[in-house]
């Protein structure tokens, strides 16, 4: 075994980075792996304006990544950059050779860009190694990792195509329109996206979301399942909200971004819920995952939907002992862009 070395990606990793990826599953009851065939590059642009892709590797072989990412996000009712670390995978077969405290390292020289002083990042609830190494046990030139909030992915079923809601008989609304609302309801939420939304903008009256398709670049795969969990698949696949895959399927699903509702109205959440629920059905998904932290008032609207749930915490990171990004947030209730993570 050589001696690991640390450098940008270039396209000559892209294969060694998705081979990495497809053999890295997240832990827990479902175990997933976050792919991205054929191109790793092709989804970095969903992850930020500015991305940096960080690769540890022994000869010639990636055996670690790390992604440093810059998202523009309402802060506070403003407009700013923040940071996200995120696509941190290690090898098996060298997690015992420090090269998470090596590759922190690295991406503190990249942080003296200034290119923004903190940020962002979610580690999956059932990761106890990662959250063990990363906050419990972090030290030396490890960035400081402080405990946000809960993330909750929520995948719900779009419904049996027959089924069509009433408002795909309603007459399209103007692109402008729905743009005018998303600017005015954007900044009531914290961490919630600046930037214009890819892929199709959703609307109703006095709410606007939008459906991000990644698909062709960005795929969700069930690895397996824990013991108990397999025995009972196929009974939940009988009386359960959606049906769990055999291991090795690609979840058949799009992203809900930039959801916002005026004065967090009900009524308006789950009428905007079902006419994504439609819009994926001629798309021909399964699923449409939506995101939403426990302090949200809209969760417990969404949650009135038949859906199966995927925790996260949320943290921010920071090197510098004066960054303010966490004790500067107000009241205002968080949300992540699911399609950026």
């Amino acid at each position: 075994m050589s001696e690991v070395a640390f450098s940008l990606a270039t396209r000559d990793d892209d294969a060694g980075i998705r081979r990495l990826l497809a053999t890295s599953a997240m832990p827990g009851r479902i175990r997933m792996r976050f792919e991205r065939e054929p191109d790793y590059f092709a989804g970095c642009p969903a992850m930020g304006a500015f991305t940096q892709v960080l690769v540890a590797k022994d000869a010639q072989r990636v055996v670690g990544v790390a992604c440093r990412a810059v998202q523009k996000m309402f802060i506070n009712g403003v407009a700013e950059d923040v940071g996200y670390l995120g696509q941190l995978r290690v090898d098996a077969a060298y997690r015992g050779h420090r090269l998470v405290a090596r590759g922190f390292r690295r991406l503190r020289e990249l942080h003296e860009d200034g290119r923004v002083r903190g940020y962002i990042t979610t580690i999956v609830e059932s990761n106890v190694q990662a959250e063990g190494v990363l906050v419990r046990r972090s030290r030396g030139d490890m960035p400081r990792y402080r405990f946000l909030e809960r993330l909750y992915t929520l995948a719900i079923p779009v419904g049996r195509r027959e089924r069509l809601s009433t408002t795909e008989t309603q007459s399209p609304r103007g692109v402008h329109r729905d743009s005018a609302l998303l600017r005015e309801l954007a900044p009531a939420r914290n961490l919630f996206p600046a930037g214009e939304p890819h892929g199709e903008i959703v609307a109703v009256d006095g709410g606007v979301a939008a459906l991000n398709d990644q698909r062709s670049c960005k795929q969700t795969v069930v690895e397996g399942y824990d013991r108990l969990t397999a025995l009972a698949r196929p009974l939940y696949n009988l009386i359960g909200p959606i049906r769990l895959p055999r291991p090795g399927a690609m979840l058949n699903h799009a992203y809900v971004t930039h959801f916002c509702v005026a004065e967090e109205e009900p009524r308006t959440a789950r009428a905007l819920i079902e006419d994504l629920r439609s819009r994926a059905r001629r798309q021909g998904l399964d699923h449409i995952l939506l995101g939403f932290t426990e302090g949200d008032p809209l969760l417990p609207v969404v949650r009135t939907f038949r859906a199966v749930e995927y925790v996260s915490s949320i943290y921010t990171v920071a090197w510098d002992d004066d960054d303010d990004l966490h004790d500067r947030l107000d009241s205002r209730p968080r949300a992540l862009d699911l399609s950026a993570l």
